[in-house]
């Protein structure tokens, strides 16, 4: 079950144009255009006629039409026209999602239409927009769990095995982390002085010894992290003239067995310079891809045995676990929530 009362990452903006974007999101299949403004528009993959996709049509002006019958939709979900027909029923609609742009991303809006509120966004987001930091993003689609993705990302201790090459050394592991909770936001929180500075930090930032290193991650339900990061030769505190970026994560569930993770990494340095954000897509690109190697194989194992039959626990497994009990208690609100919801008839004119 996932949780819809919610913003999702649905895509990228350059993904989104006049042609149809099918994508299934959070256990719904989807289908998103752009009308003629640049508006982003959202659609449950279904025509209410004979339930026939949506996305095997096509765009006619800012109107959806259905490939199966010709039937077409305003970007509000109202049919406005049957072939053959002078009428429209008024309760002939297609079902519409939410669907913003902002921060260099597309959020969508599965729930309760009313509940869309753009405040709920993540806000640490935006730094994916603010003026003096360069932007970077990409995609990857992992087949494995959201929440296994969510456990990896606020467990970093396995940066000294997994990522060897890339972001990890020894002091991740070794260095305690300071977990907390405050409201429905877990905080692990990581600060390493007099670290060997990890591979990646040496080639964007020019380390040639020691850094203090400084690794805040927050989590958002249902499944951001944002992980803040900071490094500057050790004993100097000169955070401003070092390495400062955030890694923006978008774990968004595809299914139970697969996720659509969008990512940004905004940095403060070197803003204008194109060759290291070449180089660091690589880099980030290099590391997920390692992560979504173990996170694919740590799933084929789960669909055999139950995450809850682990025997081990260990400190670092404070903040997954907290963050898997938030989520499991939004959830839990939302079923709460519409099991006590008044039941609403329709009733439906015949078919002709």
């Amino acid at each position: 079950m996932f949780a819809k009362d919610c913003w999702y990452v649905a895509a990228r903006p350059e993904e989104l144009g006049e042609g149809l974007l099918k994508r299934t999101i959070a256990g719904e299949d989807l289908v998103m255009y752009r009308a003629a403004s640049g508006a982003p528009v959202a659609f449950l993959d279904r025509c209410p006629h004979r339930l026939a996709p949506l996305s095997l049509g096509r765009r006619v002006g800012d109107d959806l039409e259905c490939g199966y019958h010709g039937v077409r939709f305003a970007p509000g979900g109202q049919c406005v026209r049957i072939p053959g027909e002078d009428a429209v029923p008024g309760h002939f609609r297609a079902r519409g999602f939410p669907l913003l742009e902002k921060w260099g991303f597309l959020w969508v809006w599965l729930g309760d239409a009313a509940r869309a509120d753009p405040a709920l966004l993540p806000g640490d987001f935006h730094w994916q927009g603010e003026p003096g930091w360069c932007p970077l993003s990409g995609y990857v689609q992992v087949r494995a769990h959201y929440q296994l993705l969510v456990d990896n990302l606020l467990d970093l201790s396995h940066e000294a095995f997994l990522h060897m090459n890339t972001i990890g050394n020894t002091a991740v592991a070794e260095t305690p982390a300071r977990t907390t909770l405050q409201g429905d936001t877990v905080e692990v929180l990581r600060e390493m002085p007099g670290c060997t500075p990890p591979r990646l930090f040496s080639r964007a930032a020019g380390f040639a010894g020691p850094i203090d290193r400084y690794q805040r991650i927050l989590f958002a339900p249902p499944c951001f992290v944002i992980i803040e990061v900071k490094a500057c030769l050790a004993g100097t505190g000169d955070y401003e003239n070092g390495l400062v970026w955030w890694v923006l994560n978008a774990l968004t569930p595809e299914t139970e067995g697969s996720t659509h993770y969008f990512w940004g990494l905004p940095r403060h340095f070197k803003q204008d310079d194109a060759e290291l954000t070449g180089m660091l897509a690589e880099g980030i690109a290099r590391t997920f891809n390692e992560d979504k190697d173990m996170l694919e194989a740590q799933q084929r194992i789960l669909e055999k045995v139950p995450l809850e039959t682990r025997t081990v626990y260990i400190r670092a497994d404070q903040a997954p676990s907290r963050a898997r009990s938030i989520v499991a208690a939004q959830i839990e609100r939302e079923r709460m929530a519409a099991a006590h919801a008044p039941a609403v008839s329709v009733a439906l004119d015949p078919v002709r």
